[in-house]
């Protein structure tokens, strides 16, 4: 807990003195792993004991279970509960701001509306809606971490002998039957969290399509190095980059270029792995990203590993042959260095970093194309290989890479 705190204080001591203000501080990944991975540890073992105690008979006439158990399972009751009203107020308090946003953004993408696209305007402006609220994610996150760690310091009311009735009958004036509730309730909670923990791990090795699901979170989560979580595995990144910069490579000692296109987590593992390639090398090559986490979510949560510095490194060691294609309607990819919105300020023609990102319209069109009976579906979080901008984008970057011999 004192860990917790110590190191909470000193990424938002270090952020204070920064020049770049957020409403979210960034670096608090590690602190809201740690709280997550310190509250569900700490309430399963008490939940083991507490249950364990009662099927085996004890408990009886002695006080119950030790104060410590009782306040951590009580604490895990109430912070989750609190998270999930806090999801929900976010979610409403969000929505006419994120509306308002989206609404603006279709209303410039698609100035001429026909009364009978109107409905599909608004599916596509809750799509962007929705996508906004992944900016919403860091905040719930760090809040539901410090409600984990407040949750985490009632076991230290032990040391003054206080009961979990007690003390809400002294300042709330609660009986102790709700207090008692609301401890059963908690450990049947718990109780729940495992058993979907156990049902997870059937599903995910019987139905493909649910063990393609945690394969992604297993992949997210073991990629950080121990120093960004340290509760994870050992990082794959140590070894996946390695061999990802070796088959880079030989690749262009076979050719003449070699263009690298990266999806999603795949732009991460891209990225890093140019840091890693030798000068000869890099001359050969282009970087094309597209629903990248990289800024959106990495450097916010991450920034030790993933920062402006190391993301405008990665342009200069392919001399900017770099691009990075977004969509509105993606929750998990953005922009690299600038959103580029409709009524975003031009970049800045001297600065390399403002030609990277492209905004794509999402989708295309309202209409069905000519022979075509639908209109252009919502891409989103998809990759997009056989979409025109994909495509030149990919045309610019060879012939930037020619133009390069």
């Amino acid at each position: 807990m004192s860990l917790l705190v110590a190191l909470s204080g000193q990424v938002l001591w270090h952020h204070g003195r920064g020049e770049r203000r957020e409403a979210l501080p960034r670096g608090l990944g590690a602190a809201v792993v740690a709280a997550f991975a310190v509250g569900l540890g700490g309430a399963f073992s008490a939940n083991l004991v507490y249950q364990s105690g009662h099927l085996l008979g004890g408990y009886r006439g002695d006080g119950g279970p030790p104060l410590a158990y009782q306040w951590s399972i009580l604490a895990f009751f109430l912070h989750v509960t609190a998270g999930v009203v806090l999801c929900g107020a976010l979610t409403l308090l969000s929505r006419r701001r994120r509306w308002r946003v989206a609404a603006a953004i279709t209303a410039r993408d698609f100035p001429a509306v026909t009364p009978e696209n109107a409905g599909r305007l608004r599916r596509v402006t809750k799509a962007v809606a929705r996508a906004r609220f992944a900016e919403w994610l860091g905040l719930l996150a760090v809040t539901y971490a410090a409600l984990a760690a407040l949750g985490l310091a009632t076991s230290l009311l032990r040391l003054f002998e206080l009961a979990p009735d007690e003390l809400p009958w002294r300042l709330l004036g609660l009986p102790a039957r709700a207090v008692g509730m609301g401890l059963a309730a908690g450990s049947y909670l718990i109780s729940a969290v495992v058993l979907a923990l156990l049902l997870g791990g059937v599903f995910a090795y019987r139905t493909a399509w649910f063990r393609r699901h945690v394969g992604i979170l297993w992949d997210l989560g073991t990629f950080w190095p121990r120093a960004a979580h340290p509760f994870a595995p050992p990082s794959y990144a140590d070894r996946a980059v390695p061999e990802l910069a070796d088959r880079i490579t030989h690749l262009t000692e076979r050719h003449r270029g070699v263009l690298l296109c990266g999806h999603s987590h795949g732009s991460v593992l891209l990225a890093l792995a140019v840091l890693r390639l030798p000068p000869r090398v890099r001359q050969r090559v282009a970087l094309l990203t597209y629903g990248s986490p990289l800024d959106r979510l990495y450097a916010r949560l991450f920034p030790a590993q993933l920062n402006e510095n190391v993301l405008r490194e990665v342009g200069e060691r392919v001399e900017w042959r770099w691009l990075n294609l977004w969509r509105e309607t993606d929750p998990v990819g953005g922009w690299i260095f600038a959103a580029h919105r409709p009524g975003d300020p031009p970049p800045d023609p001297a600065d390399p970093a403002g030609r990277v990102d492209r905004r794509l319209r999402d989708p295309r069109d309202l209409l069905p194309v000519p022979g075509e009976r639908r209109p252009p579906p919502l891409r989103g979080h998809h990759p997009g290989e056989s979409d025109p901008e994909f495509r030149a984008a990919v045309s610019e970057l060879v012939g930037r890479l020619r133009g390069s011999d």
